[in-house]
């Protein structure tokens, strides 16, 4: 709320009392909280945002069109603001078309580590120019943002700003996915923060240390 007030009055010359403010951010800070609880409570019976399973999941085979899923890893380190990310792209079959990996500075809290990690999968498959695309991500609030804006108003900045990024990629999804079904991308992602592998690379097929985890979860899907 501080930072639109002051975009207000550096661009339109509003100006805010210290009143206003206050009370509007602490009915923001209400109103965040009972959608936090809100969603705990229903979380699992949101089809179109979570993927509760424990396995990851192949995406469904549709009559026109290939579907393809990017499962999105974070990791973050609250020190150093260090943020590992990764990605991996698979087909239908389970088979992996392309895998990648990148390092970010200064991220002052885990849910910006995924909003920078989200955009950056997307100008991916952009770039590559990737179609019917499912993202996959562990962050509740990022995937609340996109898929019921009305129940997660206090990131409505957040969603915005990835609908318009989203936009640009032709059929695309995202959902909430667990750690255990998100393991590749996570594991590639914390190879930046733990193992220090600082240098970004996009590759095709699986990464040579992450084979037998892969090939494993591909036995193990569900179509």
């Amino acid at each position: 709320m501080l930072w639109k007030n002051r975009n207000a009055f550096a661009f339109e010359g509003r100006v805010f009392d210290a009143e206003t403010t206050v009370a509007k951010c602490v009915e923001d800070s209400r109103r965040w909280v009972e959608v936090l609880e809100a969603s705990k409570k229903d979380e699992e019976g949101r089809s179109r945002i979570c993927n509760v399973g424990k396995v990851w999941k192949a995406p469904q085979r549709e009559r026109e069109r290939e579907r393809v899923k990017c499962n999105i890893g974070i990791s973050w380190t609250k020190d150093s603001g260090l943020v590992g990310a990764g990605w991996i792209l698979r087909n239908s079959e389970g088979e992996v078309l392309f895998h990648s990996r990148r390092a970010f500075n200064g991220a002052a809290s885990l849910l910006e580590a995924q909003r920078l990690g989200l955009l950056w999968a997307a100008e991916s498959m952009i770039s590559h120019r990737v179609k019917n695309v499912t993202f996959e991500i562990e962050a509740s609030e990022l995937v609340g943002s996109l898929n019921r804006q009305k129940a997660w108003p206090a990131f409505r900045a957040y969603g915005e700003e990835l609908r318009e990024m989203m936009s640009k990629v032709s059929g695309w999804e995202v959902s909430l996915v667990k750690r255990d079904a998100n393991m590749g991308a996570f594991l590639i992602a914390r190879s930046v923060t733990k193992e220090k592998r600082f240098q970004s690379y996009v590759a095709q097929g699986s990464p040579s240390w992450l084979k037998r985890l892969l090939a494993d979860e591909g036995t193990r899907m569900v179509s």
